[in-house]
């Protein structure tokens, strides 16, 4: 396996002001494309601080069709990988036989195998909406009732999955998309199957982006959609997890600072970060997928910022070793369960990554 180094050094000036509202997309952001390539060579950390969101005001560069017919082990198979502890994730976070069993480990025994692996799972906890009904159709995209937020209706849908079982605790995964249309999100519902309900959301910022500045109102909707389905559906709360792409990237960046304490892992493509970080909450696993030929949102827009922030916060050393799924690279000596994956394609620019990403996104958060 190779090894790279990446130096954490003090950072500079904030990217943007906490109130400003990010331009984290394109007019158009890009529908997923082909699986990217190798890791690039050196270091993921560009010098200096980030620019910021950039808004090209033109098409973003499409990386192919979205993948239909995903699986959820596909990406990220590498090996079966035997459990000596409980039962493995399987699938999506193989990648070699390993302690503990490929996913990460049996339940209650760390694992180190996978790009997903670094802790076992724990034990559910079931929130206030277990034993409640269904009360819509599953396996599919249901809008919900608006949600006030500020003065505005907001839209929001819910998925439940096949055979949804009311006494059976959920993973719960928030979907935020790129600019240009609600739709526009990774496409975790390929992946998940019949174990986890997802939700996602509709932005209103100028071209239908997130209000992603820290105390915005999509802060205000996340907190909103979070209690209604707490309070509705049968949720395992210390299991929330969150996705974003391009413009819904910056907004799980905000989000893992002033929400972290409710999020347990996060995974986004072609994102950005900003803001002072210093009164961050909480501490979660997380996975990066940005390519090093992203023109819309650049790789030193401040992912790297994150990143390296949550290599010190979660006790990581600097040393990060290749693993499956390629092209990502997992750092090592990380707190158990809270794993840093930094995933650098190349060749598909400012792309959602349809056949890559949402298989790897799964592969961590089922680990967990």
């Amino acid at each position: 396996m190779a090894s790279h180094m990446l130096t954490l050094g003090a950072r500079g000036a904030c990217l943007l002001a906490l109130t400003a509202l990010p331009l984290a997309c394109s007019s158009e952001d890009a529908p997923g494309g082909n699986q990217g390539g190798s890791i690039s060579g050196g270091s993921a950390t560009v010098a200096g601080t980030g620019t910021g969101a950039v808004n090209s005001g033109g098409a973003s560069t499409s990386g192919g069709s979205s993948s239909a017919g995903i699986n959820g082990g596909g990406a990220s198979a590498g090996g079966a990988g035997s459990s000596t502890s409980g039962s493995t994730q399987g699938g999506a976070s193989g990648g070699g036989t390993a302690s503990g069993g490929a996913a990460g480990g049996g339940a209650g025994n760390p694992g180190a195998g996978g790009a997903g692996g670094g802790g076992g799972m724990t034990s559910p906890t079931a929130s206030a909406g277990c034993e409640m009904p269904a009360g819509q159709e599953l396996n599919m995209w249901v809008e919900q009732p608006k949600l006030n937020v500020a003065g505005t209706d907001r839209q929001w849908w819910v998925w439940l999955p096949t055979n949804y079982d009311k006494g059976k605790p959920y993973p719960l995964v928030f979907n935020f998309h790129g600019c240009t249309n609600s739709s526009n999100i990774v496409p975790m519902q390929k992946v998940t199957g019949d174990q986890a309900i997802l939700v996602r959301a509709t932005g209103i910022s100028d071209n239908v982006c997130w209000d992603a500045g820290a105390g915005g109102n999509d802060v205000k909707l996340f907190d909103q959609m979070l209690a209604d389905v707490l309070a509705k559906r049968c949720v395992d709360t210390s299991r929330v997890f969150a996705t974003g792409y391009s413009s819904g990237s910056w907004l799980v960046n905000t989000l893992e600072c002033e929400r972290g304490d409710k999020l347990r892992a996060t995974g986004t493509v072609s994102g950005g970060s900003y803001g002072d970080k210093s009164k961050c909450k909480g501490k979660y696993a997380r996975m990066f997928i940005h390519d090093a030929n992203d023109e819309t949102n650049k790789i030193d827009a401040g992912n790297d910022d994150e990143r390296d922030r949550l290599v010190l916060a979660n006790h990581c050393m600097a040393d990060r070793v290749m693993e499956a799924p390629a092209p990502c690279a997992r750092y090592q000596g990380c707190d158990p369960g809270y794993p840093v994956i930094w995933c650098e394609t190349q060749g598909k620019g400012h792309d959602r990554q349809d056949s890559f990403a949402p298989s790897a996104f799964w592969g961590l958060f089922s680990s967990l």
